[in-house]
């Protein structure tokens, strides 16, 4: 099961109005498995998903910033975590 198109997209959205020097940037996706507990059935496996966009934002001074957007949803595409790496 992969996220859909959808998902990525409500969570872009939800990307570039907080970071919008990220607009238009899109992200890489990879899949992660959560760790089932004793409380969770066994049968059933949820996924996170990691989606990732790099961008270029301008600094004062003519200099420019590396940024990197983490953002980790679950399988239904709502964001769990978002991070930003300077």
């Amino acid at each position: 099961m992969n996220l859909s198109s959808g998902y990525i997209k409500t969570i872009s959205t939800k990307v570039y109005k907080k970071f919008p020097e990220l607009k238009g940037i899109s992200p890489s996706v990879s899949k992660q498995s959560v760790p089932t507990t004793k409380t969770s059935s066994k049968s059933i496996q949820d996924y996170r998903y990691l989606l990732t966009y790099k961008g270029v934002a301008a600094m004062p001074g003519g200099h420019t910033m590396n940024r990197i957007v983490r953002v980790v949803a679950n399988h239904k595409g709502r964001v769990i975590k978002m991070a930003l790496s300077k």
